[in-house]
């Protein structure tokens, strides 16, 4: 009967172990050193959202993490690597990770963004993708969005919620400045992604 039921399962055990334990570990390191505002990045909530939906073993909870960062992920790795590589700049996001006024270990912290982008991959393609997750992913960016501007300080403008990742909106006011985050995180970097993963994963 055990044997039966751990064959039937479809994300491996190794797997949910490994992804709580490091979860875990990250967090206890984050909570330390960046305080619990740092866990309202998008990438934190995906990164979190990833152990309830493993063990789960649930289509919606791995959709939605996945709908939520694929893009941003994917620019991330772009950025990290191709300056590991010396490649042409294409994005900043990952420029912190070569800044040596922070602590080593720390920055090496940050690797779970390259898991994390292996994961939210291989998720959708395992379980199936949910394509009833994007109105949810669009609906949590926002309320992430304005509890980001409310909680936090302008730095380390988490979620970009008081400068923009680009050289556009200087002379924004807030509210315009929160009305054009809230448009372009759901347009910009959620629906491109819940597409591709639509057509190459959906049920």
């Amino acid at each position: 009967m055990g044997e039966n039921l751990l064959a039937s399962t479809v994300v491996p055990l190794s797997l949910k172990v490994a992804w709580t334990a490091m979860v875990l570990s990250i967090v206890l390191v984050y909570w330390r050193h960046r305080g619990p505002a740092n866990f309202l990045w998008f990438s934190d909530i995906a990164f979190l959202a990833l152990v309830p939906g493993l063990w789960l073993e649930s289509t919606f909870i791995v959709s939605l993490a996945a709908c939520m960062v694929l893009v941003p992920e994917t620019l991330w790795s772009v950025s990290f690597f191709g300056a590991l590589l010396r490649l042409p700049r294409v994005t900043t996001l990952a420029d912190y990770m070569f800044d040596n006024q922070r602590p080593l270990w720390l920055r090496a912290v940050s690797l779970f963004h390259v898991p994390l982008l292996a994961v939210i991959v291989w998720g959708p393609w395992r379980l199936g993708y949910d394509p009833g997750v994007y109105p949810w992913a669009v609906l949590i960016a926002w309320l992430v969005l304005l509890l980001t501007r409310w909680l936090t300080r302008p730095e380390p403008n988490i979620n970009h919620v008081y400068r923009l990742p680009v050289a556009v909106g200087e002379n924004l006011t807030p509210v315009q400045h929160m009305l054009v985050l809230m448009a372009a995180v759901p347009l910009v970097l959620q629906l491109p992604g819940h597409l591709l993963l639509w057509v190459m994963f959906g049920n």
